[in-house]
């Protein structure tokens, strides 16, 4: 008889111990459990007895047989509810899908023509006529339900489905007929401007002189206005109207004004052909309108069918079924219901007669083991002399004899277990001891870590306090890893680990034997030490530790350069507890970060009142952003071509409690450190994005803002969805909207890139702000899908006064045109500037001299009077000029000479 057990490598007889170390501040204990693995020889027993094998035999035999009883008798029940189920589904299965068959046809055929006459796309003809065959498919398969169940009376139903299908394809062949008009139209205001171009009304260059008929020109303008409003009046909708608009009055009128010069050239065929366009132009206008009024009575009168049509179904067809299906449910329910008293009939008596071989078997077995069972309990307790008296079942006899010969190992075993306890304790005092090492230091460079730090940090002051030893000053150095990330994203984290270990031996080979050095966690190290108290002794060991990692590190035969920020905090000038002095570190370590990196800056109690002054901001931008202070100001763009604003600028605006307005770029940088930019630009987005909603509204229909957007948006991802679900909310459409990015954004990579190209496929412009200063690249507006370039105030700032200016900034202009790209100039803010602009043809402009920014309430009426004080600006602009405009001609032809600044 052998009795194996291990401990910490230790081989024990007889038993298995498992210590537990708790810990906790001084105290400690430990716990032996003891598990006996002993294999036991069994003595041969006097058979006694029936085997228990038998009692469980004759048990499980009369259980088996009460069970099958059972079984039987609910198995017959069970099949007869199954069948009944089965004839039911057999029956009004079919009918239930065809009437749901019938009534999703009806609603998806009624959704594909609303949609085609919506969007008006082959694609969507296709759908309608494919959702009409379903519809035609429901209805023959309700006529064959209808031939072969007892249903409701569907012929009837399927005379109004035709009649309503009918109804559709008349809308749909209307809209039809509606586009092809508006074609025509199109093509018919296209050969009125060709005609009028061909004759000479675009101009003609004449060396540096522009040379153009005002006829032709004014006719070019008044096509242009009609074409304009009668595709607004077509895209806006409405009741029908015979009277001609006012894009058509204005361009009759420049035709009649100048019908007898027009006469004599370009000759009076070519007025004839003008006239004729013009009136076929006007008669599909009708036409169009004629259509859209009938096709929105149809629609109206389409869809109450529909909604009528699917309420007959439901209350004529799928009622009268759904109340033949509950009566035949009910019969079905009753069946299961007698196979369910049937069967707790069977298993309530196969549990009497199990409850009665249990009860037998128990009795036969049970009391032999609880001898055993108090015999066990004696024995747990302590008593190693117990032992239990045999008899009973054969099987039983036998455990009563192995238990009491385990009594006896285990009163051996016990003594075994004393004679090795002692060398035990002395295994776990070891493993206390390297607890305690990893508890103070950290595992991967065997430096001291942060708690180690702080204990020792405070033992110096305390022995500075009692003014023990020599020196009576502290330095403490807080160290951090420059572009350490580096590193481990291209090296590897296990590299990095590598690093930081050789790096630790620098450091302590540095510190020798009068200074500390700690790893406070990632890359951050602190060195702490005493010195004299001369400033420049602390400086001159800072830059010793700076410079010595100049030299790299040779780390499996490559060399790694990795600087060093240093940030300086002394005793007792910058604090007079650990805690102090290591944030003052921590602050110095900032600003050396913010002066270049590689460094050291020593304390000063400035940077705490910058520190502090930068959370008060932080802390009130957040409870401004939860407060509701933040307020969006907008500037309006004017285009100088059309003479009105074609969008706004959205700005942010800090309004303080006490009513000062804060311009965001006084905040705006606290905010990107903070982590605040994804709340500030979900905000700017979600309030912008309503006025717009609100100024389509109230009256300027092509509303349009310009938001500013930041880098961290871009890497977030999913920024093109987040935008279309904005769009979707407010119900706005994608050209309501233009996004706004530096240059400096673009150096995020493709993350970027991708996130553009993510833009344009849902048809949101996107423009290039800022563009000139001082990172702009021709080849950034040529590889990104950009809709609009924004010269930054400063590319226009001497363009009234330095010719090098001026054409700068017309070659800008004419490379973005030939680009594609519009372009806006910001910072206009003098007469001449936008005089000078007003000669560069289609530009648009954003300054205060055009519109200061205002609140979201004013920028209607704003809206309404662009013209007329545009108009003011330019004419006193020209005044200011006077002379710069020579008439070479006299009467109708005049030279527009181009403005050399």
């Amino acid at each position: 008889m052998v009795l194996t057990g291990r401990a910490h490598g230790f081989e024990f007889p007889g038993l298995s111990i498992s210590p537990i170390l708790s810990m906790g501040g001084a105290e400690r204990h430990f716990t032996l459990h003891l598990t006996t693995t002993t294999k036991l020889p069994v003595a041969p027993a006097r058979a006694s007895g029936l085997p228990i094998g038998a009692w469980l035999v004759l048990g499980f035999a009369l259980v088996i047989g009460a069970f099958t009883a059972a079984s039987v008798v609910a198995l017959h029940s069970t099949r007869h509810a199954m069948a009944d189920l089965e004839s039911m589904e057999g029956q009004f299965e079919p009918l239930s899908r065809s009437v749901h068959d019938l009534g999703d046809g009806l609603a998806t055929f009624d959704r594909t023509v609303l949609a085609y006459l919506r969007a008006n796309t082959r694609d969507r003809r296709a759908a309608t006529v494919a959702s009409a065959e379903r519809l035609s498919l429901a209805a023959n398969q309700m006529l064959d339900v209808d031939a072969d169940h007892a249903a409701p009376p569907i012929p009837p139903v399927l005379q109004r489905i035709a009649a309503h299908e009918a109804q559709g394809f008349a809308l749909l062949n209307m809209q039809d007929e509606r586009r092809r008009a508006i074609a025509d139209l199109e093509s018919a205001f296209a050969a009125l401007d060709r005609r009028v171009r061909s004759a000479g009304g675009s101009g003609i260059v004449v060396g540096d002189d522009l040379l153009a008929r005002p006829s032709l020109a004014e006719l070019t303008s008044a096509i242009e206005a009609a074409r304009h409003d009668v595709l607004s009046e077509l895209t806006r909708g409405g009741s029908f109207s015979a009277g001609p608009n006012e894009g058509e009055s204005r361009l009759r009128q420049t035709i009649e004004s100048h019908r007898a010069e027009l006469a004599v050239s370009p000759g009076s065929n070519w007025l004839a052909m003008q006239t004729e366009d013009f009136d076929r132009a006007v008669k599909l206008r009708r036409r169009a309108l004629r259509l859209g009024a009938e096709i929105e009575a149809g629609q109206t009168t389409f869809a109450a069918e529909g909604d009528a049509l699917a309420v007959h179904i439901r209350d004529n067809v799928e009622a009268p079924a759904w109340r033949a299906f509950t009566t035949a449910a009910a019969g079905a329910q009753q069946a299961v219901a007698q196979s369910e008293q049937t069967i707790r009939t069977a298993t309530f008596k196969a549990i009497l007669l199990a409850l009665l071989a249990l009860a037998t078997t128990a009795w036969a077995i049970t009391w032999p083991v609880r001898r055993l069972t108090a015999g066990a309990r004696r024995l747990a307790a302590g008593d190693l002399a117990t032992r239990v008296l045999r008899g009973g079942a054969r099987e039983l006899d036998e455990l009563a004899n192995a238990f009491n010969h385990m009594a006896g190992e285990l009163a051996d075993a016990e003594r075994a277990v004393r004679t090795y306890q002692a060398h035990l304790e002395h295994r776990v005092e070891e493993r206390t001891l390297q607890l305690q090492h990893l508890a103070d230091h950290d595992p991967l460079t065997n430096l001291p870590n942060r708690r180690q730090l702080l204990q020792r940090l405070n033992d110096m002051l305390e022995a500075t306090r009692a003014e023990r030893p020599v020196a009576s000053h502290i330095a403490v150095l807080f160290l951090d890893l420059d572009n350490f990330k580096t590193v481990n994203d291209t090296l590897g984290h296990e590299f990095g680990d590598r690093v930081l270990t050789e790096i630790g031996e620098r450091l302590r080979e540095i510190a020798g034997e009068s200074g500390f050095i700690a790893r406070l966690g990632g890359d951050e190290f602190t060195l702490v030490f005493e010195y004299s108290g001369d400033c420049a002794e602390v400086e001159r060991h800072a830059e010793h530790l700076v410079a010595s990692f100049q030299r790299p590190l040779l780390i499996d035969r490559r060399e790694v350069c990795v600087g060093v920020s240093c940030g300086v905090a002394m005793f007792p000038e910058h604090g007079r507890d650990a805690t102090s002095l290591l944030r003052a570190a921590d602050v110095a370590l900032f600003r050396a970060k913010e002066l270049g990196r590689n460094r050291l800056c020593i304390h000063d109690p400035s940077m705490l009142v910058e520190a502090s002054n930068r959370f008060r901001v932080e802390q009130a931008l957040r409870k401004a952003i939860e407060g509701g202070e933040l307020v969006l100001h907008y500037q309006p763009q004017v285009c100088l071509g059309r003479r009105r604003t074609i969008a706004v600028e959205a700005l942010l605006r800090w309004r303080r409690s006490d009513n000062q307005i804060v311009a965001a770029g006084e905040f705006i940088e606290i905010a990107e450190q903070s982590g605040l930019m994804l709340d500030l630009n979900d905000w700017i987005l979600e309030t912008a994005a309503e006025a717009v909603s609100r100024w389509r509204r109230e009256g300027w229909p092509d509303a349009r803002v310009a938001i500013n957007v930041s880098a961290q948006q871009f890497v977030a991802g999913n920024f093109p969805i987040d935008i279309e679900r904005l769009l979707a909310r407010h119900g706005l459409p994608p050209e309501s909207i233009e996004l706004e990015l530096t240059e400096t954004m673009l150096q995020t990579g493709a993350v970027t890139v991708e996130a553009l190209h993510g833009l344009r496929l849902l048809n949101i412009d996107t423009a290039l702000d800022d563009f000139g200063t001082g990172f702009s690249s021709l080849t950034s507006i040529e590889r990104l899908p950009l809709s609009r370039v924004k010269l930054d105030r400063s590319v226009i700032g001497g363009v009234d006064s330095n010719p090098r200016s001026a054409a700068i900034v017309h070659s800008i202009i004419g490379l973005c045109r030939n680009l594609g790209l519009q372009v806006t100039i910001e910072g206009v803010e003098r007469p001449a500037q936008l005089d000078f602009l007003a000669a560069c043809g289609e530009v648009s402009v954003q300054g205060y001299l055009v519109a200061r920014p205002v609140e979201a309430s004013a920028i209607i009426d704003m809206v309404r009077c662009t013209r007329g004080h545009l108009d003011s600006l330019l004419q006193a602009a020209a005044q200011e000029r006077a002379g710069t405009v020579e008439d070479d001609f006299p009467g109708s032809v005049r030279t527009l000479r181009r403005n050399r600044w």
